[in-house]
C-alpha cells in the first residue's frame, strides 16, 4: 500500500486533507486545479475550459501537484499526526 492509500479513505478525501495541511506549498495553479479536482469533482476537460489550458495540461498539473503533497506528508506527517489525534 503506497502514502496515498488508506485503507476506508477515498482518495479525493485523503487529497483533501493533503490540500488543506501542504496547499499553501503549491503554486497558484496547481493549488486551483486541485480543489476544481478533488473539491468541486470537475472533470480534466471542464477545468481546462475554466483555466483556458489543454487538457493535457491539467493533468500533468494535477499529478504534479499530487506527487508534490504526497512527498511533503512522507518527510513531515502531519496529516498522519492529525489522524492519529496527536
Amino acid at each position: 500500500m503506497d502514502q496515498s492509500e488508506v485503507p476506508g479513505v477515498p482518495e479525493f478525501v485523503r487529497m483533501g486533507l493533503l490540500l488543506d495541511f501542504y496547499g499553501g506549498l503549491l503554486t497558484e495553479r496547481q493549488l486551483l486545479a486541485c480543489r476544481l479536482y478533488f473539491a468541486e469533482n470537475l472533470s480534466l476537460g471542464e477545468i481546462a475550459s475554466e483555466l483556458g489550458i489543454s487538457r493535457q495540461a491539467v493533468h500533468d498539473t494535477v499529478r504534479r501537484a499530487e506527487a508534490a503533497l504526497l512527498s511533503y506528508e512522507e518527510k513531515l506527517q502531519l496529516v498522519a499526526r492529525f489522524e492519529k489525534g496527536g
